[in-house]
């Protein structure tokens, strides 16, 4: 027994150290699954792409060929030859600023978009002046100089020409169609500012333009209407405008003229299909951010087209950081692969997933794999507009994606009140919004609720989950785990911190799962006669004896203990000689008169 228990001791310190180095390959594995995922993916993309080969693809699926793996190249740039646009067969504006997206640049494809603008027409433009008091302008135009009074209530007490008639109660003038091309310039005796208005023909919407000017008192300020669309004289190309602006404003052209139109006609319940608002918030900022976060669906993608790969791969292409929503789509991305990495076999789709979340230095460009990518380098992948807003310096290098430029300045997280949301307190909750992650302007408990608002929460202050150490969320970020043991009281996720221990379990469970087995070799005969007695008292049958003895037992007494005789072996017997019986004698007369007085007798 102190041998057997001796070896038992020995195996188990054997196995202690590969088990605690299995705990690290677990560890380590969680933390390259999803490399490994994604580098199956761009193999996937490779062999398809050199299965049916660059001629027979379609030319969008030749251009993210050329954006994801630098496929395609040549026959992306064949389609610029002798039309400066793509495809060559009939240009268009859309196909045409991706291609100049995947080549990085083609001027000749640059001087053929830029002439495709022209004026749009179904928009209503307004001219604000204000001040911080009372005061009196003037306002010059071709053929006419008016003056005008701003009182204190901010109403405007005359028209300014024939050009300019009040509207909206007198706080504004409305510029009418025909005087779209003129030149207003303004001037005040005290400090002011002016801007232009606009909205859509048929909408209570107003915008306000991109530029505000101001001057002080006896200064002056020139406003004038500058807005345009990607099309034809006929009408406006909106999808096209979208792709357009986006490419233009990446190779440095000034695309504010298009913004109007742009903001605008994002209201139109048929362009929603593109997604307006990935494109806005690479050209305009965080103030689409919200409205872009908000339409994801709540399994981690978007569908606005029908096709809810394009538009997830669409709606993530300008978001540079790791909110929980890009972090919830990588999750689900990584769980539709099929089993050779792709999504759905399709080269457009798994091209651009791969080249909006998890692009490659060695992306588009030449090809060849001499790019270096930025984050390597040390530097941020930032839209354009938040790099210049940094005072950042595009570095050039690879490895972000086509809406993205490499900044050597990184951009800080936003504020609650940036971000136009409310601070909502620990007893409240985010009610008709979403929670955004923000900097350090929050306390303890409070959350940013960004386009809803902060409501007493209905359950109690604190949950059993956060009772416990955990916090309540729809999605578990980076760093946690989901613990199904504490609840939130709502539809929300318990989410602990990850932690090594909870994965030491599987240790303890191959460590009793070896001691029952010892335990079991120790003692397999008392446990053999524990289990035919198990087994009897529940009516099983027991195995018969060996050879030359009885197949089946009978059925056991339930008041009388069974006890098996042991076995006795038997000398061999020599068999006896056969003996003849006795012959039967004859009867005689005797015994027949016996029998006779027998019967009279009787």
């Amino acid at each position: 027994m102190k041998k057997r228990v001796f070896i038992f001791i020995f195996l188990l310190l054997a196995l202690i150290p590969f088990l605690v180095a299995d705990e690290n390959e677990i560890t380590i594995s969680e933390e390259t699954d999803e490399d490994d995922k994604v580098e199956k993916a761009y193999d996937c993309l490779k062999d398809k792409i050199e299965d049916r080969e660059c001629d027979d693809l379609s030319l969008e699926e030749q251009i993210f060929s050329l954006l994801a793996v630098g496929k395609c190249r040549s026959e992306v740039n064949d389609d610029s030859k002798s039309d400066e646009c793509w495809p060559k067969s009939g240009c268009k504006i859309k196909t045409t600023a991706q291609a100049i997206l995947a080549l990085k640049g083609d001027s000749k494809a640059e001087e053929w978009l830029i002439s495709q603008n022209t004026t749009t027409s179904d928009l209503n433009w307004y001219l604000q002046i204000d001040s911080s008091e009372p005061t009196t302008c003037t306002i010059q135009y071709t053929g006419s100089s008016s003056t005008i009074n701003i009182g204190e209530d901010k109403k405007i007490n005359s028209a300014a020409g024939s050009c300019l008639p009040l509207s909206s109660g007198d706080y504004w003038f409305r510029i009418l169609p025909s005087c779209y091309d003129e030149e207003f310039e303004i001037s005040c005796n005290q400090g002011f500012y002016s801007n232009l208005l606009f909205k859509k023909s048929d909408s209570p919407t107003i915008h306000v333009s991109e530029k505000t000017n101001s001057a002080s008192a006896e200064g002056s300020t020139t406003e004038k209407i500058n807005s345009y669309c990607f099309g034809n004289s006929a009408s406006c190309d909106y999808e096209g405008s979208l792709w357009a602006a986006l490419v233009l404003d990446k190779e440095d052209y000034d695309v504010t003229a298009f913004y109007p139109y742009l903001i605008t006609m994002a209201e139109e319940s048929d362009n929603e299909k593109y997604l307006p608002e990935a494109f806005l918030y690479a050209l305009l900022g965080d103030v689409y951010r919200n409205d872009l976060l908000m339409k994801q669906k709540t399994e981690g993608w978007w569908s606005e087209s029908g096709n809810k790969y394009y538009d997830t791969a669409l709606a993530l292409y300008p978001i540079s950081d790791e909110p929980l929503e890009k972090q919830k789509t990588q999750e689900w991305l990584l769980g539709a692969q099929d089993d050779d990495g792709c999504w759905q076999g399709n080269i457009l789709n798994t091209a651009f997933l791969l080249h909006s979340l998890w692009p490659r230095a060695t992306s588009g460009g030449n090809g060849d794999g001499d790019d270096e990518d930025c984050e390597d380098k040390g530097y941020y992948c930032l839209t354009k507009l938040d790099c210049e807003g940094l005072d950042g310096t595009e570095m050039g290098f690879g490895g972000c994606s086509g809406a993205q430029v490499c900044c050597d300045e990184d951009k800080p997280l936003s504020s609650c009140s940036e971000l136009n949301g409310d601070v909502c307190n620990s007893g409240e909750r985010c009610v008709g919004g979403r929670q955004e992650e923000v900097a350090d302007d929050l306390s303890s408990g409070e959350i940013c609720c960004v386009g809803g608002r902060c409501e007493e929460s209905s359950t109690p202050t604190t949950s059993e989950c956060e009772d416990n150490g955990g916090i309540c969320e729809d999605f578990c970020r980076d760093g946690y785990e989901t613990n199904f043991l504490y609840d939130c009281g709502s539809d929300d996720f318990c989410c602990m911190k990850e932690t090594k221990k909870s994965s030491y379990i599987w240790i303890w469970i191959l460590i009793i799962l070896i001691i029952l087995v010892v335990v079991g070799i120790m003692f397999k005969d008392k446990l053999r006669r524990f289990w035919f007695k198990l087994k009897s008292k529940f009516g099983g049958s027991r195995p018969g004896p060996g050879p030359g003895g009885p197949f089946f037992a009978p059925p056991p007494s339930s008041t009388m203990p069974i006890r098996r005789a042991p076995r006795r072996i038997m000398p061999p017997r020599r068999r006896a000689p056969a003996r003849r019986p006795p012959a039967r004698k004859k009867p005689t007369d005797f015994d027949n008169v016996l029998k006779k007085l027998k019967e009279i007798g009787g």
